[in-house]
């Protein structure tokens, strides 16, 4: 006879991602906890709302900042590919239109052949990134086309938003930087060499050999903790 299992109850970092979306998913050491099913879930549920977005989202309020946060393209493509495709060639679509110039891209050939070389030529670009150039490329931002809208306009004008994008994407990874030091050093204020396993429920948990061993596998943030101290006691 069967016998029926229960359901692993979500664990609070999963319940905290889903509600919050990417931000966390991708700044939290608690990342470490998930399951690799629950990482694959939540890839697909945030590829799915930036997909949805595109269609909600009005372009002239876009920042850099924003775009950055949005889900890859790649990844985009890994979870759903014929809608993300279809929103970028609907995007380089409306590029062209708009901008009317005489000697432009023509036949769906020609468009696809642009869509390829942009995904190949910056893997890193977010949907929204894609949104923001296309848009800024509609104003001239980067400089007048001169009646040419071809491949080679599409391409130097993502690299000059890649450019405007560089120091902003430099300045949030030196905020998260900062971020996680600030909270690895509040969570090792409490923690020193001296504690014995009295003090210390890490330490009486597990040893350090058993770090992945069943239900005594440390979380990331323990581990770190159970680092930090070993790297005390060797200084001391």
């Amino acid at each position: 006879m069967n016998t029926p299992t229960k359901t692993k109850p979500s664990t609070l970092s999963t319940e905290l991602l889903q509600t919050v979306g990417k931000d966390w998913y991708l700044s939290s050491p608690k990342t470490a906890e998930l399951t690799a099913q629950e990482r694959e879930t939540l890839k697909i549920a945030s590829t799915n709302r930036s997909l949805r977005s595109l269609q909600e989202l009005d372009a002239s309020q876009l920042t850099v900042e924003t775009c950055f946060k949005c889900t890859n393209v790649k990844t985009a493509l890994k979870y759903n590919e014929v809608p993300t495709r279809a929103a970028l060639t609907a995007m380089i679509t409306r590029t062209v239109k708009f901008i009317d110039a005489n000697k432009t891209l023509s036949t769906p050939e020609e468009i696809e052949m642009t869509v390829n070389e942009l995904l190949h030529t910056y893997p890193c670009f977010t949907l929204s990134d894609w949104r923001l150039a296309c848009y800024m490329m509609a104003k001239e931002a980067f400089g007048p086309y001169y009646e040419r809208l071809k491949l080679a306009q599409f391409v130097e004008c993502f690299a000059k938003y890649e450019q405007l994008k560089a120091p902003v994407v430099n300045t949030i990874r030196e905020n998260e930087r900062q971020q996680y030091e600030r909270e690895t050093a509040e969570a090792l204020r409490y923690i020193t060499p001296e504690f014995g396993t009295e003090f210390n429920p890490i330490a009486a948990r597990v040893q350090k050999a058993d770090w992945m061993k069943g239900e005594d596998r440390l979380t990331y943030t323990e581990r770190e903790e159970m680092r930090q101290r070993d790297k005390n006691r060797n200084n001391g």
